[in-house]
């Protein structure tokens, strides 16, 4: 290997170096105690040959340098909950009922003052009524 031994890692180097134990471990190459030991090393280590030194005794795979990081699979969005979903409906169709609480009210209060009948508000003091009862 020669001066590459020298060349410093990074993060992402020792992270492959730790999987690939994970992989000779899982394989029987290496117990439980050498798996330890090995992590260790590997996660303390600054240099290439410090990295490579930890798969010495062991059969390939080894650790590759110079690869560019795997790229990170996209996570699926989350599918809304059905609590936010009944909350969603819930708002849409308070909106819907306000507003045609709010319609029907203007047109009562129009239609009175253009009839100038106070009895043609009895709608809109039913209407406030049940609002009231419900919102209580």
């Amino acid at each position: 290997m020669g001066r590459d031994a020298d060349i410093r890692v990074g993060t992402a180097d020792r992270e492959r170096a730790v999987a690939l134990l994970s992989d000779h471990f899982t394989a029987g190459r290496i117990d439980v105690g050498e798996y330890e030991q090995r992590c260790a090393a590997a996660t303390a280590a600054r240099t290439r040959g410090e990295v490579l030194a930890v798969f010495e005794d062991l059969p390939e795979p080894h650790p590759e340098f110079d690869q560019p990081p795997p790229e990170e699979a996209a996570l699926p969005e989350p599918a809304p909950s059905r609590v936010l979903q009944r909350a969603s409906r819930r708002r849409a169709n308070n909106l819907l009922i306000g507003g045609f609480v709010v319609g029907a009210v203007g047109l009562i209060v129009t239609v009175t003052a253009m009839t100038n009948a106070w009895w043609a508000l009895a709608p809109a003091l039913l209407i406030a009524a049940v609002l009231v009862a419900v919102v209580s």
